[in-house]
């Protein structure tokens, strides 16, 4: 029996990070969720392997998703990441810092719990790294 897909849940509100983690449970997949960037990051530096996808918000305090993303492919460059805003993301983030970051995709947000399941098996059956 392969084991469920882990996904790491990265989001400075909790009840969106608790919610991610309920629908994603449903969906059998296993995962863990932190409100702060910094110690998700220590987290991923110690388990770097463990995980793969990340959901990150990309407006966080202390630490935002674009810098975390970066931060994080220095201990693992195979990692999905998913990035999810609020903000119409071409009006903040060059494509060029995107790519760089090597974020696999981009949701925003409000997202439906089934829109979200469904990018998920989208991106865990793709063998795509980045978005282009």
């Amino acid at each position: 029996m392969p084991l469920p897909l882990s996904v790491m849940i990265v989001d400075d509100d909790w009840d969106t990070t608790y919610l991610f983690k309920l629908y994603l449970a449903r969906l059998g997949f296993d995962s863990i969720t932190f409100t702060d960037p910094n110690s998700a990051l220590a987290h991923f530096q110690q388990n770097p392997g463990r995980y793969r996808l990340v959901l990150l918000d990309w407006s966080m305090p202390r630490l935002d998703g674009l810098a975390l993303a970066k931060k994080m492919r220095t201990y693992n460059t195979r990692v999905k990441i998913l990035f999810i805003t609020a903000y119409f993301i071409q009006d903040l983030i060059e494509k060029h810092d995107l790519m760089q970051a090597q974020i696999t995709d981009v949701m925003l947000k409000p997202i439906w719990p089934k829109d979200l399941g469904v990018r998920i098996e989208q991106l865990h059956s793709r063998d795509v790294d980045t978005i282009t």
